[in-house]
Formats: structure tokens, C-alpha cells, sequence
């Protein structure tokens, strides 16, 4: 027997790592999770936090439901401006589609994605960092 699937676990394990390069340890992070109670969003959540740990100056500052969609991705990151702002330092979205509406957002807010808010995203068999 053969299984071929996501370790969403080691999903967010990753999405830590790969924050922690981009930010040299420091970081105050917004959170797009999948929807909630979902296998993907409940593992991506706890493996993310399990590296951070380690990393005791990145602080997830807020996390809601985006609900793996755009538009969802983007009011929720529209939120967490209107409530943090510039303290906002970095984001993990749970998948690219969240990212995509968040990145709309931040444009719209007048802040350059990938630059001052530092945006790293999974899904679909993949994790990275956005580069502009």
C-alpha cells in the first residue's frame, strides 16, 4: 500500500523556516489560516508554530478564517491593516489564492508586498516566499 499526499504539518514547519531566513528572526506576523477545523489549516497552524518556538522575537500577532479563497484572503489582511498597520511585518497565508487578495490589500493600503510586509505562502504541494 502506497499513500501520496500533503504532509500539511511539515507544510507549516517550512512556512516558519522559510519566514525566519526572510525576516532574520524578527518578525510580527499576520495570519491568513485555511478554513477553520480543515486538516490543512488545523496542521499548517500548529506546525508553524511548533518552529517559532525557537524564534522567541516573530510573534503571530493575529490569525483569522480566509477560507482558502481571494476574496476572503483579502478582506481578512484589509482587517488586519485597518487593526495593526505598519506593525504589520510579515504574513503566512495558507495557500497562494489567500495570498493573492491579501497582496491586493496590501497594495491597496499604499505598502509594497514581499518588501515591507515580508509574505510567505502554501498550498498546492508548495511553500515560498514572494519576491518583487
Amino acid at each position: 500500500m502506497t499513500f501520496i499526499g500533503s504532509d500539511f504539518l511539515e507544510e507549516g514547519r517550512n512556512a516558519a523556516r522559510i519566514m525566519a531566513k526572510l525576516t532574520n528572526g524578527q518578525a510580527n506576523i499576520v495570519e491568513l489560516q485555511g478554513t477553520r477545523g480543515s486538516a490543512p489549516a488545523n496542521d499548517r497552524y500548529a506546525g508553524f508554530r511548533e518552529i517559532l518556538k525557537d524564534y522567541p522575537d516573530m510573534k503571530v500577532i493575529d490569525t483569522q478564517d480566509g477560507d482558502f479563497t481571494v476574496a476572503k484572503g483579502k478582506e481578512v489582511m484589509e482587517a488586519f491593516l485597518k487593526t495593526h498597520g505598519k506593525t504589520i511585518t510579515a504574513l503566512f497565508a495558507h495557500n497562494d489564492d489567500m495570498a493573492l487578495g491579501a497582496i491586493q490589500a496590501i497594495e491597496e493600503y499604499g505598502l509594497r508586498p514581499g518588501v515591507d510586509i515580508k509574505i510567505v505562502f502554501g498550498g498546492r504541494h508548495t511553500m515560498a516566499p514572494l519576491k518583487r
